[in-house]
């Protein structure tokens, strides 16, 4: 979700960010695979890379069935049927103007660079095709070349580095939970980690109701911290962008009411944490309103308290860290902990120790799952439309985040309070 609020922003070189962290995430991992697998053959790594995009629900790249062209250097195509992002950002937007595949030919572009140990980048500006299912259209096209760099040293897609991150050793102690105690979370886990989440023949994860990806972390990490960079080093140059964003983007427009003073980072950080709040609305509860939650995890809830973790329980099984429910006090106040949490040990590989708080998935997610329970009643399996999105997450009497310790800024847990609005 951080992605369309990438791409909204006319006002920093957006489609980079997008295709250059796709590129180095998908680099790193096939090249380290291949490095473990010497003996492989060039179409034993074409097809290892189409296998782990399938798998993880990105789409049907055919990267198995592809033959380098006699010169490389010339343009060439590559077209992909089908796309997770291509069907989830048509789904958004509805007739959409640009293609909006950029991590598919980040990806090819990492793949490829990592097959033939040479570095590849698209065609013509590092621009999509014409054609994009994005757009309504029936294929995605991306277009590739081969291009030459003086004294190649490995790192040939310009992947950052990566540090060893060194926690408190606080960071170790997790404590047990203490919150709906009843609920089975480690059967939760066991199960929710035990499904078939794997590429179809389409190579898409459909299940709960959404569309799903076993994503990279550090695409997501990437994508949101160059973002919030590159925006505050805009706003920082153009000083009427600030008043400007507030038209090009709906949720600031809303949120400059609550927020008055809301500008700089800020800006950047609001819309990152919007991105959390979309997310946990639509992916959330989407899982509260699927039949494998009402045939697991229903017949173990007592109250209304307990859906909340009956979901954290699911959250533990998606990798982004163990969350605890630390305090809820019904309909008014929650406060989770995260350990691990993925963005603080993301910025932190990438970045180093944060001046600020960077866990905004979690700072939204919490937000989200408080007015899905209490102002949405995500109990009686309402339409999770656009419009009762808007109804729900932007009421002035809704729940908001705020974030209170952070990993990255060397404490040993992240933790955000959720509180309702101050009217």
């Amino acid at each position: 979700m951080s992605k369309l609020q990438v791409e909204d922003c006319h006002y920093i070189q957006r489609d980079p960010i997008l295709k250059q962290s796709a590129a180095e995430v998908s680099f790193r991992q096939l090249q380290q695979h291949f490095k473990s697998c010497p003996d492989w053959s060039v179409e034993d790594r074409l097809a290892y890379a189409e296998a782990v995009y399938r798998f993880c629900g990105f789409g049907d790249l055919p990267l198995a069935s592809f033959h380098l062209p006699e010169n490389p250097e010339n343009a060439f195509q590559i077209i992909e049927k089908n796309s997770h992002y291509g069907f989830a950002l048509r789904l958004n937007y509805g007739k959409r103007r640009w293609a909006g595949e950029h991590f598919d030919l980040g990806f090819a572009i990492g793949a490829l660079s990592a097959v033939y140990e040479a570095p590849f980048a698209g065609h013509l500006g590092n621009r999509l095709g014409d054609q994009s299912l994005s757009r309504g259209d029936e294929q995605t096209e991306l277009w590739m070349s081969q291009i030459h760099i003086a004294n190649p040293d490995g790192n040939i897609v310009g992947t950052q580095a990566i540090a060893e991150v060194r926690l408190p050793s606080e960071a170790a102690d997790i404590p047990e939970r203490t919150v709906g105690l009843h609920v089975d979370e480690a059967g939760i886990i066991a199960a929710v980690s035990g499904m078939p989440l794997q590429g179809d023949e389409h190579g898409l994860i459909r299940e709960f109701g959404v569309c799903l990806t076993r994503h990279y972390a550090d695409y997501y990490n990437l994508v949101s911290f160059r973002f919030e960079a590159a925006l505050v080093n805009a706003l920082a140059t153009h000083p009427l962008l600030d008043e400007m964003l507030w038209y090009e983007y709906p949720a600031l427009f809303y949120y400059k009411e609550k927020f008055a003073g809301l500008q700089g980072k800020d800006l950047a950080d609001t819309l990152l944490i919007e991105a959390g709040h979309i997310c946990g609305f639509n992916t959330m509860g989407g899982i509260m309103r699927s039949d494998p939650w009402y045939q697991l995890v229903v017949p173990q809830l007592r109250c209304r308290e307990d859906w909340l973790a009956g979901i954290v329980a699911c959250i533990n099984a998606l990798g982004w860290g163990v969350w605890r429910i630390h305090e809820l006090v019904p309909n008014e106040r929650l406060v989770l902990r995260a350990w691990y949490p993925y963005e603080s040990l993301g910025y932190l590989r990438s970045f180093g120790r944060a001046d600020h708080p960077v866990d905004y998935l979690l700072t939204g997610i919490g937000a989200s799952l408080m007015n899905l329970l209490y102002s949405a009643d995500i109990t009686a399996k309402p339409d999770l439309s656009l419009e009762f999105y808007y109804q729900v997450n932007r009421s002035k009497a809704g729940f908001w985040g705020r974030q209170s310790a952070c990993v990255a800024m060397g404490d040993p847990y992240s933790e955000v309070i959720v509180e309702r609005n101050v009217l």
